[in-house]
């Protein structure tokens, strides 16, 4: 009957350094999680956020009163933010063309700023992503290297003699693949929403632009 080893025993029968490359790739896989959550949850919530303030504005026939209720507000981020900043520009500059010109300056510093924001831990998520892998090779390596080593103080060879030391170079390498896939697929994921997330900033910049230009048409008719 075979003996079936758990990754407790396989851990605490390895050698120095693959426990160390376990402990590398746990630590590594755990923090990854903690990023992977934080920018599912920052950027699910920055669409939902573009979903009902566009839904409100444009539904909206008072803009004065959609600006004055987040202008008492300090936190305001995304197209809040950028609604604010703009609607300021345009009151306090009579000739559009200006108003136009510090607008689109302002919001292009606040989107950037706001991408900055959303990136945020995505480099270390690339990292693990490209490194993992790497780690769990070198414990696996180093794996295989002490158990055919040890067949050399052996008489007669078996496969039980190697199975231990075979198991776990084979559990470094899964550790590693453990690490680096969800956090490939979180980055890939975060780089394409953050990208529709810039992009709705953007679009909404230029549709309120094209909001102020025909109000100021409609301002000059009346005069």
């Amino acid at each position: 009957m075979q003996a079936e080893l758990s990754f407790i025993d396989l851990f605490l029968g390895a050698s120095f350094v693959v426990q160390l490359v376990m402990i590398i790739l746990f630590v590594l896989a755990g923090t990854s999680w903690w990023f992977i959550f934080d920018k599912w949850l920052t950027l699910s919530r920055a669409r939902k956020d573009i979903y009902q303030f566009e839904t409100e504005f444009w539904n909206s026939k008072d803009i004065e009163k959609i600006f004055n209720e987040l202008n008492r507000k300090e936190d305001n981020f995304g197209l809040s933010q950028i609604f604010v900043i703009s609607h300021e520009e345009f009151l306090k500059t009579e000739n559009f063309d200006k108003a136009e010109e510090r607008i689109n300056k302002s919001t292009e510093v606040i989107i950037n700023r706001q991408e900055e924001r959303l990136e945020e831990g995505l480099s270390f998520l690339s990292t693990v992503a490209s490194v993992s892998p790497f780690i769990g090779l070198f414990g696996t390596v180093w794996g295989v290297m002490n158990a055919f080593s040890g067949l050399a103080q052996l008489s007669q060879v078996s496969i039980n003699a190697v199975a231990p030391g075979i198991s776990e170079a084979l559990v470094a390498t899964a550790l590693g693949l453990f690490a680096a896939i969800p956090a490939l697929i979180s980055y890939n994921w975060s780089v394409k929403t953050i990208d529709i997330i810039i992009k709705s900033y953007e679009n909404f910049t230029s549709e309120l632009l094209i909001t102020y230009q025909e109000f100021n048409v409609q301002e000059k008719s009346k005069k």
